[in-house]
């Protein structure tokens, strides 16, 4: 029996000395996996917290780039200048977009990445569209630029015009009033007698102003091819020694001025140098010594004057 237990039951010296050894060996397996899991996921966490930190600073730039664009979109768009009409979608298709983002990012709500991309995308397009509505706007300004030189061009031509239409139109009045005076009928010549009816066939020229019956006033007109060839009225006018107008009350005008003659006749002008020849009889007049101032006129204007003196 002690021969069993001796050979059984005793401690072998070489086993104690395994034991440890194995476990050993365990613990150091244990660590060895241990601080390649911590290793693991250090790098992955390192790497995580580098794609946040990616993801915020790309979320910053969208919300810097979402701004710049709002403001250049909100620039020219207030200049309240029409431009094509399909830019009406693609406007309000970006309104619709920058609301959306800016949503998103006040809330500060989760970006993905394929959400951050595609939101990337579409600001490319937004300042695209943006870009182009500036670049047209830019040309319509200059177009509406060009415009208005052109009418303030044109404004100055049509005053240059205007003064120019006034100045040949006062030129052309006066030219008409030229005209109109120099139409006039003037008394190249002119004679007055003073004569004496002792019967129909028995005419005398007298000088003694008891004996005178009537005045006879023989005129020619300077020749005048402005003038009206036909039926023109003559008025006499026939100022006494004492200054006072021999007249019975009628009047006629000229130059829009109502004047009173003495007596008036019908001559039919021909512009071919003819003597007219104006007799006046007075009816219950006496003729006086002194001198007598006669006048002729026309509507327009005064044709000559002359004087006799009586004895």
């Amino acid at each position: 029996m002690d021969i069993e237990n001796g050979g059984l039951g005793g401690d072998d010296p070489q086993i104690e000395k395994a034991k440890p050894s194995s476990k050993i060996y365990f613990f150091i397996i244990a660590i060895a996996a241990l601080l390649a899991t911590n290793i693991y996921y250090a790098v992955r966490y390192k790497n995580l917290g580098n794609q946040v930190e990616v993801l915020n600073s790309q979320k910053n730039q969208l919300e810097i780039e979402v701004d710049r664009i709002e403001a250049e979109l909100n620039r020219v768009t207030g200049e309240n200048i029409d431009l094509a009409a399909n830019f009406k979608l693609e406007h309000d298709s970006a309104r619709i977009l920058i609301a959306d983002l800016r949503s998103k990012i006040n809330q500060h709500a989760e970006i993905s990445p394929e959400e951050l991309q595609h939101a990337q995308q579409e600001i490319q397009k937004l300042r695209a569209v943006v870009e182009r509505y500036s670049n047209d706007l830019k040309d319509l300004r200059e177009e509406i630029n060009l415009l208005k030189n052109e009418r303030d061009q044109l404004k100055e031509s049509v005053n240059t015009v205007n003064k120019r239409a006034s100045s040949l139109e006062e030129d052309k009045a006066k030219l008409q009033e030229m005209i109109k005076i120099a139409s006039h009928l003037k008394i190249s010549e002119i004679n007055i007698n003073a004569l004496r009816v002792r019967s129909e066939d028995r005419v005398n020229i007298e000088s003694k102003a008891s004996r005178i019956d009537r005045l006879q006033i023989a005129f020619t007109l300077a020749d005048n091819t402005l003038t009206k060839v036909g039926k023109h009225t003559i008025y006499l006018r026939i100022t006494e020694p004492s200054g006072n107008l021999i007249t019975n009350g009628n009047v006629f005008e000229v130059n829009n001025e109502e004047i009173q003659y003495t007596d008036m006749k019908e001559i039919d002008f021909k512009n071919d140098g003819k003597q007219y020849t104006f007799d006046w009889s007075p009816i219950d007049y006496k003729f006086k010594k002194g001198s007598y101032t006669v006048i002729l006129y026309t509507n327009e204007s005064t044709m000559g004057r002359s004087t006799i003196t009586l004895k």
